[in-house]
C-alpha cells in the first residue's frame, strides 16, 4: 500500500461561492479582455497574498460571450473584496465598461439556473 496523502472531508474544506457577473460595455468584449481586466483589479486591490487566500478563479467555460456574462469562484470569506474589485473595473480591452454582480451563489448548477449564465452544467 502506498502512502497517499488523505483529503479533507468536505465539511472541514473553505467554502466556495460563485459570483455571477455582467459585462456592460460599449462594444462585445472577449473573454482573455475580461479575465487580463479582473486580474488587473484583484491584484490592484487585493495584492498577490489576497488573491491567493481568496482562491480567485474566472471561469472560462462559463463565460457566454453572446450575454457577456460568467461565473467568478472565490472563497465565502472573501466575497465582499472580490465584489469591490470587480465593481472597479472600468475598461476592458479598448471598451469602456463596468462589471455589475447579477448575484451569488453556493453552487455552479444554482448559477446557471437562477441567472442563466454562462454554459449549462
Amino acid at each position: 500500500m502506498v502512502n497517499e496523502p488523505k483529503t479533507l472531508p468536505a465539511s472541514m474544506r473553505p467554502k466556495k461561492r460563485y459570483m455571477i457577473f455582467e459585462v456592460i460595455s460599449e462594444t462585445p468584449v472577449l473573454y482573455k479582455d475580461v479575465n487580463l481586466a479582473m486580474w488587473g483589479s484583484f491584484l490592484s486591490l487585493l495584492g498577490q497574498s489576497g488573491c491567493a487566500d481568496a482562491k480567485i478563479l474566472v471561469l472560462e467555460n462559463m463565460y457566454d460571450q453572446a450575454a457577456q456574462r460568467g461565473v467568478v469562484r472565490c472563497r465565502s470569506s472573501h466575497v465582499e473584496q472580490v465584489r469591490a474589485a470587480l465593481a472597479l473595473v472600468s475598461m476592458i480591452g479598448e471598451s469602456r465598461s463596468i462589471v455589475k454582480v447579477l448575484g451569488v451563489t453556493g453552487t455552479i448548477a444554482s448559477a446557471s439556473s437562477k441567472y442563466d449564465a454562462g454554459a449549462q452544467v
